[in-house]
């Protein structure tokens, strides 16, 4: 697959910008929900997820280039920046969390619509980007949110 930009990168950043202005103006109403805002240096924004069930935390990467005609893609980091990926400790697997990588990526990636992999993934071509999009629950900030409560199942265990 092609992976090349298609969306100019200034538009891509002014949507993504926008998608995700409430966590960068009021970072303090997202962390009391356990959601740290990391850093934002477009495309990448890193936020650190609170995985109560373990006791620890978690830092994801979120990539908005191309968005929003295409859907962000995410992966979790060490705190280095580094991509963490299978045979890393540490890091959720089950219930959509996949520590193998895709595409061609040797990182971790989510297997939950509204996420790039997901809508690639060739399983999963009966639920197009452009159907979800206008859904408010599949917005920047709402995946994000969704997969922290996601990593909180009872299913998702440490690897």
């Amino acid at each position: 697959m092609n992976n090349a930009p298609i969306v100019h990168p200034a538009l891509a950043q002014v949507s993504f910008e926008r998608a995700i202005q409430p966590l960068l103006s009021r970072p303090q109403n997202y962390a009391a929900a356990g959601l740290k805002l990391v850093a934002y240096q477009f495309p990448f924004l890193d936020v650190e997820l609170d995985w109560y069930r373990h006791g620890t935390t978690i830092m994801l990467r979120v990539d908005g280039t191309d968005y929003p005609y295409r859907p962000v893609s995410g992966w979790w980091i060490a705190p280095d920046g580094r991509p963490l990926s299978n045979g890393d400790s540490g890091i959720p697997s089950g219930m959509g969390f996949h520590t193998a990588g895709i595409e061609n990526e040797p990182r971790c990636w989510f297997c939950f619509p509204g996420w790039k992999e997901y809508h690639n993934h060739s399983g999963h071509q009966d639920r197009s980007w452009a159907f979800l999009r206008p859904d408010k629950r599949y917005t920047v900030l709402g995946l994000i949110q969704q997969l922290a409560t996601d990593l909180n199942s009872a299913g998702v265990h440490r690897s």
